[in-house]
């Protein structure tokens, strides 16, 4: 269903806008209240210090008529806006990304959508904003961010961003919020040679914060380049993604995405619109690259490195109980396939795949700049100690020209087929747990429990321990990880609410805390978690998180960005009413 604007809402402009507001920059400080250290409970609805209509308006006017009122689009399913057609097509592309990334408001995390308004729920119940926000603003400019940031201050209402709503945690939405939907920040800027403030002088790309994964497959493709990307194709890029480290296929060759930005194009918490480098706002620009979204900084486009593509060899396996021949070879097999994995990423691949119950499903091994021979080599010591104990593994092994071709092979239709509403748990596991295989045991009965209890396994195996030009702030488990596992459950809507947040209990409460004591050392990739993860500091953040509390503490006073489980959110919390007030 179209957003429903306050007036028309104007055609997305497909480039990043990069004029100045009217206003000059100095004059931002005086025009920003600084919020007291007693700052007040956000304003909601119904409160006396809501703004009126005629606030709105204005702010609609300010914004060049781009504010947008949210209307759920599952509203078609429910009393008084019911439209059987329209409801079908919502209630089919529910459990999907695609929908959710284009509308304003909508997001993905299933258990804060607290079934306030989706095509499953009774048609007679009526549709009620609960943790979406109250308006978007479709960004298209620095301006339009700036009035944002001014206007929720000034009248102390909760402010969120929202670039895809791919976020599990909660991140990109609020009750009685104005959102900064940046999804329309979808320019590409391709650069021949850098002469950035990075000491680094290659190819790079600049993306605008819309930008998603699938845009930039197709266009480094068309320029046979490689860009350090995740595999899901709707996520953003230059959002969340690499804010909070980002992984994917090349992070063995190249790290991970956040070590290879070299600028990032802001706009702060006092109106200020600037650029972050490694030489210029330091602090700023470390923050930014691993220290997760939403909280330091509006982000309007991020400059990262580019690399050539090349040949990437491919390869599946499989193995079950009945290949195994019991369940316990089985997970003794689990066992030694994993403790056999950092050989194998050290060699520059990356390994995803999956656990259930009954089989271990490599799904896609990825080996840049190499071929099946080259390969064959790398795999030759796991398929060896599989052999060792029983398990004899047929391995497919495919060439391919570059990336894209790889990726359409192993991946496209997979991620564009698997449900993105769940719940997840997830773990940065240490290799040094992995490679005793004593401990490995140990971890995998861990796994074993999770997915007897109805979860699915979902693990990519990486050295993410690459060079990378400057420091930054992504967790340091990440560097001396070898394993990143989730730990997920689809969310399903036919049976009642309270059984699938029984399931997030199970997952936060007996699952997850078995996995971390069998994993001493280990972590969670803030991007990919639990929203409920125990001391989530230390785990989402590592030793990082020291630095990542002051810079946030200088470049937001007042607090004006608050993501849950970002960086500083302690100091916030949301009330019986989700009302969002100091801690």
């Amino acid at each position: 269903m179209k957003p429903s604007p306050i007036s028309e809402m104007a055609s997305p402009r497909r480039v990043l806008t990069l004029l100045l507001t009217a206003f000059p920059l100095g004059s931002w400080g005086a025009a920003f209240r600084k919020p007291s250290a007693a700052a007040s409970c956000r304003n909601l609805p119904g409160d006396a210090a809501w703004p009126s209509q005629s606030q709105w308006a204005q702010l609609n006017s300010t914004v060049g008529g781009r504010l947008i009122a949210t209307v759920q689009l599952a509203s078609v399913c429910h009393t008084p806006n019911i439209n059987s057609a329209a409801c079908k097509q919502v209630e089919d592309a529910w459990h999907y990304a695609d929908e959710h990334v284009r509308a304003p408001a909508e997001f993905l995390a299933p258990y804060f959508q607290n079934q306030s308004c989706d095509p499953f729920s009774r048609t007679n119940q009526p549709c009620v904003l609960g943790n979406y926000a109250q308006y978007s603003i479709n960004v298209v400019g620095i301006s339009d961010v700036q009035a944002g940031i001014k206007f929720a201050q000034d009248n102390n209402i909760r402010l969120t961003i929202k670039n895809t709503g791919h976020d599990l945690l909660g991140k990109s939405t609020g009750k009685g919020a104005l959102s900064l939907w940046t999804h329309n920040l979808n320019s590409i800027e391709w650069l021949d040679q850098y002469s950035g403030d990075a000491s680094y002088s290659g190819k790079a790309v600049r993306l605008g914060a819309g930008v998603m994964t699938q845009d930039v497959f197709t266009a480094a493709n068309q320029r046979n380049v490689r860009v350090v990307t995740g595999t899901c194709p709707t996520v953003g890029v230059a959002g969340g993604y690499t804010s909070g480290g980002g992984h994917g296929i090349f992070t063995s060759k190249y790290g991970m995405a956040a070590d290879n930005v070299l600028e990032w194009e802001v706009v702060t918490a006092a109106g200020v619109h600037l650029v972050a480098t490694p030489t210029s706002n330091a602090d700023l620009y470390w923050a930014l690259s691993g220290g997760g979204g939403g909280t330091f900084a509006v982000v309007l486009s991020m400059v990262t490195r580019v690399y050539s593509d090349g040949p990437i060899a491919g390869a599946s396996l499989s193995f079950d109980v009945n290949s195994a021949g019991s369940v316990s070879k089985f997970w003794d097999g689990v066992a030694t396939f994993q403790s056999s994995l950092s050989a194998v990423v050290d060699a520059g691949a990356v390994v995803s795949y999956s656990l259930t119950t009954t089989a271990l499903t490599l799904y896609g091994v990825a080996l840049p700049d190499a071929n099946t021979s080259t390969l064959d080599s790398v795999m030759q010591p796991l398929t060896t100690a599989m052999s060792n104990i029983g398990i004899n593994l047929q391995v497919a092994k495919t060439q391919h020209t570059g990336f894209l071709d790889y990726y359409n092979y192993y991946f496209k239709t997979a991620v564009t087929t698997t449900p993105a509403a769940q719940i997840t748990g997830g773990r940065l596991i240490p290799r040094s747990l992995m490679q005793d295989l004593t401990k490995a045991k140990a971890v995998g009965q861990t796994f074993r429990t999770a997915v007897e209890a109805g979860f699915v396994g979902i693990c990519d195996a990486v050295n993410a321990n690459q060079p990378h030009l400057h420091d930054n702030a992504v967790n340091p488990i990440w560097r001396s990880a070898v394993l990143h596992c989730i730990f997920i459950r689809m969310w399903d809507f036919t049976i009642p609410r309270s059984d699938m947040v029984a399931y997030q209990n199970t997952l936060s409460n007996t699952i997850m805390p078995q996995i971390e004591a069998a994993t001493p050392g280990g972590g969670a990739y803030l991007n990919e978690a639990n929203f409920q993860q125990a001391n989530w500091q230390s785990n989402f953040y590592g030793s990082s998180y020291t630095r990542l509390k002051q810079i946030k503490d200088q470049v937001d006073q007042g607090g004006v960005f608050y993501a849950q489980t970002a960086v500083g959110s302690e100091e916030w919390m949301e009330n019986f009413e989700q009302r969002l007030c100091p801690a």
